[in-house]
């Protein structure tokens, strides 16, 4: 049962049977934790009902992925439940146009004799709240371009249309815009206006003067309002139950979805519950994420390198004064090595070493706690998870100075390991957020989750309007942008766009400068570089509603410019360079991607057709999910051009052993398919 449950529930669990014990009798109601389930596709979700979930939202294919919320007595029999896989705990998530679309080659698509402004298209937003009395959320006449709102964190009204908050229809908001006083109908702010800002980007109208329309001006909107949090723009199950949310609102219509925000929990391969949830709702065409690359690049919350045989790797990180929310670090590295963790305090003695499978708890001599699991098989991956948690026990904060990890290579074969930081408050003056030292720091690996799922399109940032003094000049990449690539290797970021220094939509109800106007305000990050992307994705569909979001992905990829600072593109910083609609629109009409079909295995020998002459290649791994994130162990290719193909993979298998497979076609124009059975993906073997 442990291992189902993520290190941090774990720990959940331990921290109440103190509070228990030391409280004897309690009164109080049994907390409630919000959980992400992951289970075999087959699962019930009845049965998770019945067990005690209570289901927010859920996506089935390859898995069945469920979010929810459970008592604690449940939290420790929900694991016994039937093809139950994994249990993780909801993370927190925070944030991550005049000049920019230019730069993205939209102002001409605005222009042109037949106008792509995004009609008939819908754009979705995950975000902090949106102001929707702005004018560039509203016609003409007034109404609201808003077809859908879900406040996650409003008073709940007793509808079933949403698990908790309220919902908001057009026809509520339009009753309210008509209205002398529509906050008084309507009771929805944006008190930060991160969201509102990303909407005015991705899609918004321009307001007075139009100087500031956003990409797909003319696209409807459903909106996603995070339930607010201290310090933080949501959680993971929630963000889950928001694509699922809007998915589901579109009714079938073409729609683009943005998420600006992210976190660093999780191996950064994919794995993660989210990530898997996504990856099965984007099989479905016309409908595409865009996620923002995040902006670790220069917080130093990622390390990694090679523990050798026999040898010792030492991690520094810092921790500032007044630091008492806990501290969560995860180590990942390849299962077949056996590496041992210990954490040495400042100033003091280190913990015992923890083995892989193994757990142990500790306390300095300040007082402070140390929590350190080590779990084989992670997330079904086959990796090892290292959770440390430093909480201040029975101190009034964490110890400040410089802590160290300790990672001992007892037999390794590979060595490679991957640390980070989970993101917590860096705002307020808090110092909340610890830091690994310079010389341990990594910056590459630092994409926020879930922008390392495998279909979702991450964004950088690059500059288009200079702070003058700081930051990076006009044309380079940000030096907040993160960087790629995924832990397996895979190609992240996918695509750069404007995200320095933004002038869009300004929230009436926030704090933020009325620069140039009341209208709208500058502000910078990869949370403002996403929805560039967003809209463009928009004005493809409004083309090719059909396309999915790994085909609309390609096109950017394809068509992205490669200059001034960009020229070294493809690389972990750019991905393949600057988003380019002006190619992009062009060429998504005339587009022609493979289709598979008729696939057949009989022993090694995999056959198939292709509706259009293509080469093809089959990808192949004993490991299922590593072979569903995007890691092959080889790969057999059949490059004459036909429709008919057969590739025998018996001379490079192993006997007697089961590969899973994965097809792709190539047409002579290099656009590619995959297929792999809904992520059951064919099973190969050889005698």
């Amino acid at each position: 049962m442990a291992n189902k449950l993520d290190p941090r529930l774990r720990h959940l669990l331990r921290q109440a049977a103190l509070t228990s014990a030391a409280e004897a009798v309690s009164l109080a109601p049994t907390p409630r934790v919000e959980v992400l389930v992951r289970c075999a596709p087959d699962a019930s979700l009845a049965g998770l009902v019945a067990a005690g979930l209570r289901l927010h939202s859920s996506t089935r294919g390859a898995y069945l992925v469920a979010a929810g919320d459970v008592d604690l007595q449940t939290l420790e029999t929900l694991p016994e439940q039937p093809g139950v896989l994994e249990i993780e705990a909801s993370r927190r998530m925070l944030a991550d146009c005049d000049l920019s679309r230019a730069a993205t080659g939209v102002d001409r698509l605005h222009r042109a004799e037949v106008p792509q402004r995004g009609a008939g298209v819908i754009v979705g937003i995950i975000d902090s709240g949106i102001d929707f009395t702005h004018p560039a959320f509203r016609r003409a006449e007034g109404s609201s371009r808003i077809l859908f709102l879900w406040d996650q964190g409003g008073r709940a009204d007793g509808q079933a249309a949403v698990p908790y908050g309220v919902e908001y229809t057009k026809a509520q908001l339009d009753a309210a815009l008509a209205g002398p006083d529509p906050l008084q109908v309507v009771p929805h702010r944006d008190i930060g206006g991160h969201g509102t800002h990303v909407a005015g980007i991705a899609a918004g109208g321009g307001g007075p003067g139009g100087a500031f329309t956003g990409m797909a001006p003319d696209a409807d909107l459903i909106f996603v309002a995070y339930r607010p949090e201290a310090d933080t723009l949501g959680r993971s199950a929630r963000a889950l139950a928001a694509f699922s949310y809007i998915a589901q609102r579109a009714q079938g219509r073409p729609v683009a979805i943005n998420m600006s925000q992210g976190m660093n929990g999780g191996g950064h391969s994919g794995e993660t519950a989210l990530e898997t949830g996504l990856d099965d709702l984007l099989r479905t065409p016309g409908l595409i994420a865009v996620k923002s690359a995040g902006n670790e690049g220069d917080w130093r919350v990622h390390a990694g390198g090679r523990v050798p045989d026999g040898g010792m790797v030492t991690l520094s990180l810092l921790s500032e004064s007044r630091n008492n929310l806990d501290d969560v670090l995860e180590i990942w590295f390849d299962g077949g090595d056996g590496i041992s963790v210990a954490v040495r305090p400042p100033g003091g003695v280190p913990t015992a070493f923890v083995a892989p499978g193994e757990s142990g708890e500790f306390q300095t001599a300040p007082g402070n706690g140390v929590s350190i699991a080590s779990d084989r098989d992670a997330s079904d991956t086959g990796d090892t998870r290292v959770t440390i948690i430093l909480n201040s026990g029975q101190a009034s904060f964490i110890q400040p100075g410089t802590w160290s990890v300790l990672l001992r290579g007892d037999a390794v074969e590979d060595g490679r390991f991957d640390a980070w930081i989970e993101r917590t408050a860096r705002d307020q003056g808090l110092g909340e957020q610890s830091q690994f030292t310079e010389a341990s720091a990594d910056p590459s690996r630092t994409i926020s989750i879930p922008g390392t799922a495998r279909r979702i399109i991450t964004v950088a940032s690059y500059v288009t309007r200079p702070l003058p003094g700081l930051g990076a000049p006009l044309g380079q990449i940000s030096t907040f942008s993160s960087r790629g690539p995924t832990r397996y290797g895979a190609q992240k970021p996918e695509i750069a766009a404007p995200g320095e220094s933004i002038v869009a939509a300004r929230s009436s109800a926030s704090r933020l400068p009325e620069d140039p106007d009341e209208w709208h305000t500058p502000m910078l990050g990869t949370s403002m570089a996403a929805p560039h992307v967003t809209g463009a994705a928009a004005l493809l569909l409004g083309v090719r509603p059909d396309l999915t979001c790994e085909q609309l992905k390609q096109i950017l990829v394809r068509t992205s410019r490669r200059d001034g600072f960009a020229a070294s593109a493809p690389d972990n910083a750019w991905g393949s360079g600057k988003i380019d609609m002006t190619g992009a629109i062009e060429n998504v009409a005339a587009i022609v991607f493979p289709r598979i079909r008729g696939v057949a295995v009989d022993g090694a020998v995999v056959s198939w057709q292709t509706d259009i002459p293509t080469t093809s290649a089959v990808r192949f791994h004993t490991h299922k999910r590593q072979l569903e994130l995007g890691r092959n162990t080889g790969s057999q290719a059949d490059l004459v051009l036909g429709t008919d193909h057969r590739i025998d993979l018996g001379p490079v298998l192993a006997p007697d052993t089961t590969y899973f497979c994965e097809i792709l076609a190539f047409s002579t124009d290099t656009w590619w398919t995959s297929e792999d059975a809904d992520g059951r993906f064919y099973e190969a073997s050889r005698p």
